[in-house]
């Protein structure tokens, strides 16, 4: 009884590449969700250039632009793509969903 190196090794990539894609794809969705509520102006950036709550508060939801709606659909659409590959993994390594 061996091992197979080559399978082994092509497990190896095929998890390390979808890891990365996974954590990737997340974080461009969080960095699109902190950029909606930015230009909803939740946040303002400061002089110094950090980011700190607004001071006058929460803008009236009538003041959205489309620009924060779609930050908002390309966030959602990144988490779902990520629960989607999940999902697929989760499928792939549970025997009995195939």
């Amino acid at each position: 009884m061996g091992i197979d190196w080559f399978a082994f090794l092509t497990v190896a990539i095929v998890s390390l590449i979808g890891a990365c894609f996974v954590v990737t794809v997340y974080s461009i969705g969080l960095r699109f969700w902190s950029a909606a509520d930015t230009r909803a102006g939740k946040f303002t950036v400061k002089d110094d250039g950090t980011i700190g709550p607004a001071t006058v508060g929460f803008p009236h939801p009538s003041n959205v632009t489309a620009a924060v709606r779609w930050f908002r659909a390309l966030s959602v659409a990144c988490f779902v793509v990520c629960g989607a590959a999940v999902l697929y993994g989760i499928y792939l390594i549970v025997p009995q969903f195939h």
